[in-house]
């Protein structure tokens, strides 16, 4: 009798999981889309990692080409998903206002922190620390004493980048030199998927005396990094490790491990362990940090990566705090 019992739960067990709902997971990108060999693919990879595991069916949506994303097909992915991830800041007050609506869909969003909304959960990278290290090496690798900054639209997260790069390099060399320009006002995220736009200014910059330029800025960074090649400069990539775009040419790039955040949040879900709110990626979690410099390691006085090494360190234990003036 036991064991006809046994077999009887075993094929109840079996049945209901093969009967189970396959979740669904619907990704909306940040401005640019697939492809930008920056933070919407490293997302992306991220994703994939944690699809290969938990089998759930994914759905991708792109904004225009503006950066816009349509309400209109936001809630029709809303309607489709049972889990939503989205990149980008130009999200963030979208899923404000919507999330609340839809609350037995959870929400997870990278870049920006978001808090008090029961079904959503947010990750947020101390972007500026690691920028910090990138504007360190810039000065004290630079040639010319001047080094510059392209970023695609000045959101805040953006800005972190700037503001961090700026210290960094000001820390390492006081009297250093930072050209910053911005392809777009604030919130027009076309600055994103400009790279012929990137290219123009990034070449202004290097014939103002530049000679190492950060690029925070999507695909349009591709076109910096072109002009960095063509003009015999360097460039810094940003989020995914950029160094192989053009070798020699990239200094370094700043690494922004939105893979690891995309992965951990969505096995979080799976798991039955999502937690609202924010969680935040920085040097001590190794959330950002700088590439390996394979390529550029000859172009570098060894002086200034043992330099770059204290001042990690010294970022991890708060020797140095990296503060952020407005």
């Amino acid at each position: 009798m036991k064991k006809i019992f046994a077999a009887i739960l075993f094929l109840f067990l079996t049945i209901g999981t093969a009967c189970a709902k396959q979740q669904v997971v619907g990704f909306v990108t940040g401005a640019s889309g697939l492809g930008d060999l920056s933070f919407n693919d490293m997302s992306y990879g991220g994703i994939r990692k944690a699809q290969q595991e938990f089998n759930f069916k994914l759905i991708i949506l792109e904004p225009e080409k503006n950066g816009e994303l349509k309400i209109e097909n936001f809630i029709k992915l809303i309607r489709q998903s049972d889990i939503l991830i989205l990149v980008g800041a130009q999200h963030a007050e979208l899923v404000k206002k919507t999330a609340p609506n839809y609350p037995d869909k959870k929400f997870i969003i990278n870049e920006v922190p978001v808090a008090g909304i029961p079904n959503v959960s947010s990750v947020s990278f101390e972007q500026a620390e690691g920028s910090f290290l990138a504007g360190a090496l810039a000065a004290m690798t630079s040639r010319t004493g001047k080094i510059g900054y392209i970023g695609a639209t000045p959101v805040p997260p953006v800005l972190k980048f700037e503001k961090g790069y700026v210290a960094g390099a000001k820390y390492a060399v006081p009297d250093i030199k930072v050209e910053v320009d911005y392809l777009n006002p604030l919130n027009d995220f076309s600055g994103f998927d400009a790279p012929a736009k990137g290219y123009n200014v990034a070449m202004g910059q290097y014939g103002d005396g530049v000679d190492i330029i950060f690029t925070v800025a999507g695909l349009t960074g591709n076109g910096v990094i072109e002009a960095a090649r063509r003009s015999g400069k360097l460039a810094i990539g940003v989020d995914s490790d950029q160094d192989s775009l053009a070798k020699g040419f990239v200094l370094t790039s700043m690494i922004k491990k939105l893979d690891v955040a995309a992965y951990n949040e969505l096995k979080a879900v799976m798991q039955g362990n999502f937690s609202p709110g924010p969680t935040s990626y920085g040097l001590k979690e190794d959330g950002v940090g700088l590439s390996a410099m394979k390529y550029t390691r000859d172009k570098i006085p060894a002086e200034a990566l043992k330099r770059i090494e204290d001042i990690r360190k010294k970022i991890i234990n708060g020797e140095i705090k990296v503060e952020l003036k407005k």
